[in-house]
């Protein structure tokens, strides 16, 4: 459930960024008929029901899921919205206000709180369907005395106001006694909801606002959407008059304006927004050719812009990053003041650094020079605490520091290695970068960027679209050396990375809670060594069916208490491999739209000697 809840989560964010984008058009729309404004929401509805999309490059969208779902099993859950600066703000003040996760603990705390969250809002949905499902059910009974007046229309005196009711034969009901010119106008704005199918569009666009009720700006689009609905009938009824009727059409709306409530109200000839009805009445007049095109063709271009996704990648070319084009350049020109083309130049060096952006929680202690013979190279010390410094000892989190290497390595011209040391006090860790990975990562020499500030603006719009994932990853040796590099390759963008991510954690969580099992043995760390894509296949299923290959280390408080067997081996350090009598882990995954879904686990020996496609098959056939 919680997983369908961050569905939900992320269509209510994206429609409502697309209902701000449709209330601003809808305002310079005021001018032309209604009944464009009212086709409008119906972008909206569909941001609001549907979970995915065809992709544009018109696409007005930032992003297509701003919150991943492995936001309940990340150590470092974010959001990512494709605006900067409300990315920064919202991801500082969940980093601020949720505890940070242990991924050897077998509870994480944001999986706690979306648990939560999703049972309230389905709470929510169950307390405003049987409240509205109840009212209809109370009125029909209140209506089952209305008298046929003819075809159709049925006549009580128990009704105020005419309206029309029904999901399959609709109804129109009018009170009694009501003259015969109220009754021709009534009728023909109830024959327009008929003959648009509004009696079944109001219901819809309601389940649409039950499901995301928690929105408020949702409950806004309702009544917006119902009072465009309204408009645009009166327009109908006024168009198709050979006579001036809106004065005696605005006589009406008056003496019939509904005193109702409820959420799911009928299609109601005299709404609550009365006024701004009258007044559209009063004021109405015919269009003429040109603001009805101009109209006609905005809101369709709006419509395709705002209900197709952004491409896989292209969230780096939302419109939105052009407010952040000023910022990079000011950037730039920060960083270039101190470029040098010496390693030696101490004060530069150290300018350069101080202001590089860390990490939350990673803070700068000193910095070292090693310029006595070739490799020149600078080591930047950081302190931090132990639970930062093991995550970032994951090697699938270095994005970081990789990408302020980048920018030490295109402004200072001799550099050869870049280091960042970690340490908690009591450990360190090291991360090392070559000026040959930083080349090969922006497909040219580095410092070419730093000619000018324009250049240097553009390879840190660059180093921001790399996401927080590293190019390269690396693991140490018991030397403390970075002895191994792997490329983290894969099909998905950052976020959708993210939840392969989680489950590779979920499995290396499932051993640790296997290993507990024995009173005996307590797991005080674990690290992620190794999550790299083998081989994809598009043929198997209907969607891709992908395979990572997995490998972690456990640390256990006392490995004497580890009984080890069946193939489990620990390595030089103590860390116990995931290595068994079957081999290692392989992680197969389904994607589709955007997402992934875990779907099982190989293991390197059950595939040793055999095609790696018929035991993903074999898997695939297994759980159909």
């Amino acid at each position: 459930m919680s997983r369908f809840f961050i569905t939900v989560l992320n269509m209510s964010l994206t429609a409502s960024y697309v209902a701000l984008v449709v209330i601003f058009i809808r305002m310079l729309l005021r001018k032309s008929p209604k009944i464009f404004s009212y086709m409008l929401w119906a972008v909206v509805w569909f941001r609001l029901v549907c979970p995915i999309s065809f992709e544009s490059p018109l696409s007005l969208v930032p992003i297509k899921s701003p919150i991943p779902h492995s936001i309940t099993t990340s150590t470092n859950p974010g959001v990512k919205f494709g605006i900067e600066n409300i990315d920064n703000v919202l991801n500082q003040s969940i980093k601020s206000s949720v505890p940070l996760a242990n991924h050897a603990a077998s509870v994480n705390p944001m999986g706690v709180i979306v648990k939560i969250a999703a049972a309230v809002w389905l709470l929510g949905i169950a307390v405003l369907l049987c409240y509205s499902i109840v009212s209809y059910f109370r009125l029909k009974v209140r209506l089952s005395t209305a008298t046929l007046y003819k075809d159709n229309i049925f006549e009580t005196d128990l009704i105020q106001t005419p309206f029309v009711l029904g999901f399959i034969q609709p109804k129109i009901f009018i009170p009694t006694g009501l003259a015969k010119k109220e009754l021709d106008y009534i009728l023909k704005h109830e024959q327009v909801h008929i003959k648009r199918k509004d009696y079944i569009i109001k219901p819809m666009a309601f389940l649409a606002v039950v499901l995301h009720w928690f929105n408020p700006l949702m409950w806004l689009c309702y009544f917006l959407m119902s009072k465009d609905m309204e408009m645009s009938c009166d327009e109908s009824v006024i168009r198709q008059s050979k006579e001036d009727i809106r004065a005696s059409y605005s006589n009406s709306l008056l003496s019939l304006s509904a005193k109702q409530s409820g959420f799911l109200m009928p299609l109601t000839f005299g709404e609550n927004n009365v006024k701004s009805r009258i007044k559209n009445v009063v004021n109405y007049k015919k269009p003429v050719f040109w603001i009805v095109f101009t109209a006609a063709v905005l809101v369709a271009a709006v419509s395709v812009a705002l209900a197709t996704n952004p491409h896989e990648g292209d969230h780096g070319k939302s419109f939105f990053k052009l407010f952040n084009s000023d910022r990079s350049l000011t950037a730039a020109e920060k960083f270039l003041k101190y470029k040098t083309d010496y390693v030696g130049d101490a004060s530069k060096v150290g300018n350069i650094i101080y202001l590089l952006d860390f990490p939350e929680k990673v803070n700068y202690d000193y910095f070292e020079l090693y310029t006595d013979s070739i490799p020149y190279a600078v080591t930047v010390h950081l302190k931090t605490d132990a639970q930062t410094r093991n995550y970032y000892t994951g090697a699938l989190h270095q994005a970081p520091f990789e990408k302020n290497a980048i920018i030490m390595f295109s402004l200072i011209g001799n550099v050869d290695y870049i280091n960042f040391n970690l340490s908690d006090g009591k450990n360190d860790y090291s991360m090392q970068y070559t000026r040959d990975e930083a080349n090969m990562t922006v497909g040219k020499d580095v410092r070419d960027f730093s000619k000018g500030k324009r250049e240097f603006a553009e390879l840190l719009k660059i180093l921001e679209s790399m996401g927080e994932y590293s190019s390269v990853s690396t693991f140490d040796d018991s030397d403390g050396s970075l002895k191994a590099h792997m490329s983290i390759k894969t099909p998905y963008g950052d976020r959708q990375f993210e939840e392969i991510i989680g489950f590779a954690w979920e499995k290396i969580n499932h051993d640790i809670a296997h290993y507990e099992e024995n009173p005996e043995v307590k797991i005080i760390d674990s690290k992620n060594t190794r999550l790299e894509l083998l081989e994809s296949f598009d043929t198997l299923a209907d969607v891709p069916i992908d395979v990572y290959a997995l490998e972690y280390r456990l640390l256990p408080e006392d490995l004497s208490k580890v009984v080890l067997a069946g193939g489990m081996d620990v390595d030089e350090n103590g860390w116990l491999k995931e290595t068994s009598s079957m081999g290692s882990p392989l992680l197969v995954v389904s994607r589709n739209n955007g997402s992934a879904e875990f779907l099982g686990t190989l293991w390197t020996g059950e595939v040793s000697g055999k095609k790696l496609e018929t035991e993903v098959k074999t898997l695939l056939e297994r759980k159909q």
